[in-house]
């Protein structure tokens, strides 16, 4: 408590301290401020007089230099009629002053008749004698030179019996300005003349920009009080400002200064003090922080005595065994209780203070020593005589059959300490023995079993290193390694060797829509067919995603591969069954023949690749075997890429537009939008050439927005509601920033959102459900509709209608064209019809090309119809024209 009272103090006497000396700054510093602020005020006044002083010296000279004249002129009998006499008379009053440049003789009309200098000689000055006034004297300018084109004042005195000529000194402001600014001031002011309405007439720092006008800090207009003033508002912080009145009424001098400035040595001063009092202020706080660790530091050693001594008496209680110390008298000092609790009979006697040969004799007495036998005298002497040669061990037997074995040891002091333990377990422990090793020899063995799981480890580790792991077949790195091993063991075994490349069709649509457990257990029934085809995991190979690898070694290399390549797509083609869902799924093969000419298994590799891609092209489910030519094909295709790239740019785009009639009404609805290119060397490009190109470029994003604004461009000059239906890629829904684009164009454009529709595929929806799903949903926000194109082909889910928002489903072609035959197509076009009406949508038949087919979807309840029956597709004028001609067929 002493010492907590002792922090306290310590601590508000250094707030004490601390506040005085923050109250004393404050004092001295709002003092210091002030006492600098008086002297600064002071100063700009005695500078703001001196500057006065010297310019009213000035003045007085230029005065009294032109009031000397009509003396001078009288004495010499001589008129300003005179230019001759007149120019010597001037030039003969002394120059030798500053005050002023030239002295001149000028008429009413402001014409130099005589003159000091000769080069004013004729001058005429941009005013006349009407500008002196009516009064004695007169002061005009600033103006500026025509000859020098430096600002001057000039400064006239009227002399009546000269009829209209007038004296006139040429004043230079540069000079005037230079001796105002010698008059003793401090270089942190500066000076300006200003006239009572503000006009600059002169400034030091010289002021090209304001001189003669009235600048937005004019200080004329004041009080010439000659009194410090406060310009909050300046351009460089607050100013203190002085005014002063001239000789002349209209001439006011005015000195300011930077308040910031002016109080730059109280600034320094008061950093000086600052630090001063706050490196006082630290030496104060480390003196009380040093005194209050030094009291901390002593209660953290009383502490630790204390705590050592807790820690002790805890150590000696925690321990398992008993615990006893006796000084160099035999007496006892303290024990644990776990001591009391091995001699519970004698325990009530442990006190304190009571001897060794005392506590021996009680025991024997009550029974606490079974072995004391009938002479117990002798057993305490001899329990006694060892005790006390505190050197050695024994193990004594207690009443309920325990054994203890004890330990007593000397001090330095001369005391003993004993240790008491419980060897009872010990005497069992040759019968035990044989159960531990029994353990031991299990544990030896699990040791055993542990090493022979660690190698297996290490084997599954290097399979996985050189084998598929979803597979178990050969990885590329394998497959490589068995590859060119096989090319070099063929010309040896008298065959040649064809790598086959297979690819899975439309894998990743499985992915997407079944999810990718699905994918991958569809993998492994793919891999478990292959294998059963070619018969050798040898000669087998998953090198990655969907994509295996066969090597066939054959003397007819070519023929083999081919019936291998046809068993393997008619294997691998059939329907599967994986886990609840049956999946029909083609293989295309790329076969690549080794030519015997130094081919590495890279060159086979990338060949079948060029062959599979081929395969591919041709409508997948097949194989096609290298040919050199497919490298031109490859070429051919980034040509055509190439092309594509600078199409746009070279306008070979254009739009024609499809009709799309409202069946019901038998009117023309709208149009769809549908791209052309033509080439000037390619002529027309099909769309399904160079769509799917543009797509795997990325280039249909820029392509689709010209699509989007041309179209959009062209149906808003259309009378009427009709509407137009543009497609939409899913490289442009991902990537294609397509909401702000669509945004864009219709604000431009000035089309109603209501009459564009934004068509899309079902296989878009696949991928990113939920990225689509916002979308889509941005896009109704603009007001747009959207469509599900070719709907009922592909991966038809009927949760794309609840959960996308949809306007208009299309139905496939395919559908529309069988109904006439097909019962069954017939059905699902009325179901789609009558559930698209359930759920709100319009439904539109594509593919419409004979009457009967228009017929049948009518009476199934088709909202729109679209085909080549109702008309092609043209450019838009043309096809506007057509449109009319077909309403005929409709009603």
């Amino acid at each position: 408590m002493i010492r907590h009272r002792l922090q306290l103090i310590v601590i508000v006497g250094t707030a004490v301290f601390l506040l005085v000396m923050a109250v004393g700054l404050g004092i001295l510093l709002d003092r210091g401020q002030r006492g600098a602020m008086a002297t600064a005020e002071a100063s700009l006044e005695r500078a703001s007089q001196a500057v006065e002083n010297a310019l009213n010296r000035q003045l007085l000279q230029v005065h009294g230099a032109l009031a000397s004249l009509s003396t001078l002129f009288a004495a010499a009998k001589a008129s300003p009629q005179t230019p001759e006499i007149a120019g010597e008379l001037l030039r003969g009053v002394n120059f030798q002053t500053l005050a002023y440049n030239d002295l001149m003789l000028v008429n009413a009309e402001g014409r130099v008749i005589a003159a000091a200098r000769t080069r004013s000689l004729g001058r005429t000055l941009p005013f006349g004698a009407r500008e002196f006034g009516a009064g004695t004297a007169a002061l005009i300018g600033p103006v500026r030179n025509r000859v020098t084109g430096e600002w001057s004042l000039y400064i006239s005195r009227r002399v009546p019996e000269w009829k209209g000529v007038t004296p006139v000194a040429e004043v230079p402001l540069a000079g005037l300005m230079g001796v105002l600014g010698e008059a003793g001031i401090d270089p942190r002011m500066q000076i300006q003349l200003e006239r009572p309405d503000g006009q600059l007439i002169a400034a030091l720092p010289h002021d090209e920009l304001h001189t003669g006008e009235v600048p937005p800090s004019a200080l004329g207009g004041r009080m010439p009080d000659g009194r410090v003033f406060l310009v909050p508002d300046g351009a460089e912080g607050p100013q203190l400002a002085v005014v002063r009145a001239s000789l002349y009424d209209d001439v006011r001098v005015i000195l300011t200064a930077n308040r910031r400035a002016m109080l730059d040595d109280w600034h320094r001063d008061r950093d000086r003090l600052t630090f001063a009092t706050g490196a006082a202020a630290l030496l104060l706080v480390a003196f009380a922080a040093a005194l209050l660790f030094a009291l901390r530091q002593r209660e953290r050693a009383d502490a630790e005595r204390a705590r050592a001594a807790a820690v002790l008496r805890n150590a000696i209680e925690a321990m398992s065994d008993g615990f006893v110390m006796w000084d160099e008298q035999d007496r006892l000092v303290t024990c644990n209780q776990r001591y009391r609790d091995i001699y519970p009979i004698v325990a009530p006697f442990m006190l304190p203070g009571i001897r060794y040969e005392e506590l021996i004799r009680k025991g024997v007495e009550v029974g606490q020593f079974p072995d004391a036998g009938p002479d117990a005298e002798a057993f305490v002497a001899g329990m006694v005589a060892w005790h006390r040669s505190g050197t050695g061990t024994d193990e004594r037997r207690l009443p309920d059959g325990r054994w203890i074995l004890v330990r007593e040891r000397h001090t330095a002091d001369g005391g003993i300490v004993g240790i008491r333990t419980d060897v009872t377990m010990l005497k069992t422990a040759l019968a035990e023995l044989a159960e531990a090793n029994v353990r031991a020899n299990e544990a030896a063995q699990e040791a055993q079993r542990q090493n022979a799981a660690l190698t297996e480890r290490e084997s599954r580790i290097r399979f996985l290193a050189h084998h598929d792991d979803l597979t178990r077949l050969p990885n590329r790195v394998l497959f490589r390694e068995r590859a060119e091993a096989a090319l070099h063991g063929a010309k040896e075994q008298g065959v040649r060797m064809a790598l086959l490349y297979l690819d899975l069709d439309r894998f990743k649509d499985v992915n997407d829509t079944l999810g990718h457990p699905i994918g991958d257990a569809l993998l492994r029934a793919a891999a478990d067919r292959l294998l059963g085809c070619v018969g050798d995991s040898d000669r087998i190979a998953r090198l990655g995603g969907d994509e295996f690898a066969v090597i066939s070694l054959a003397p007819a290399a070519s023929a083999e591969a081919q019936i291998l390549s046809g068993r393997i797509i008619e294997t691998l083609s059939a329907p599967y069954s994986i886990l609840g869902h049956s999946i029909a799924i083609s293989v295309s093969v790329g076969i690549a023949l080794a030519d015997g000419m130094g081919t590495d298994a890279d060159a086979l590799l990338k060949q079948a690749d060029l062959a599979l891609y081929e395969a591919k092209a041709q409508g997948r489910g097949t194989y096609r075997i290298f040919a050199p030519e497919m490298d031109e094909h490859l070429r051919a295709r980034l040509e055509m890429e190439a092309d594509l790239r600078q199409a746009l740019a070279a306008g070979q785009f254009e739009l024609a537009y499809q009709p799309i009639f409202q069946l019901a009404q038998a009117r023309l609805s709208g149009f769809e939008a549908l791209l052309r290119w033509t080439h000037p060397r390619r002529g027309t490009v099909c769309p399904g050439l160079f769509i799917p190109l543009a797509e795997e470029t990325g280039l249909i994003v820029e392509i689709g927005a010209w699509v989007l604004r041309r179209a959009c461009e062209d149906i808003a000059g259309q009378p009427g509601e009709l509407k137009v239906a543009i497609n939409i890629s899913p490289v442009q829904l991902a990537f294609g920033g397509i909401v702000e684009t669509v945004g864009e164009v219709l604000r431009a454009t000035g089309l109603d959102p209501g009459r564009l529709e934004l068509e899309i595929t079902e296989t878009t929806l696949f991928a990113d459900n939920q990225r689509n799903l916002d979308v889509l949903r941005r896009l109704r926000l603009l007001g747009v509709r959207i469509v599900l194109d070719d709907f009922g082909t592909g991966y038809s889910s009927l949760s794309h209608l609840r959960l996308f928002p949809l306007d208009k489903i299309k139905i496939d072609r395919s559908f529309v064209q069988e109904m006439p035959h097909r019962a069954d197509s017939a059905a699902i076009v009325d179901a789609l019809a009558a559930l698209a009406l359930r759920l709100g949508m319009t439904t539109t038949a594509e593919g419409i090309e004979t009457a009967e087919q228009l017929d049948v979807v009518r009476r199934a309840g088709c909202t729109e119809g679209q085909g080549y029956y109702l008309g092609r597709p043209r450019p838009l004028q043309q096809a506007l024209a057509e449109a009319g001609a077909a309403a005929g067929p409709l009603a």
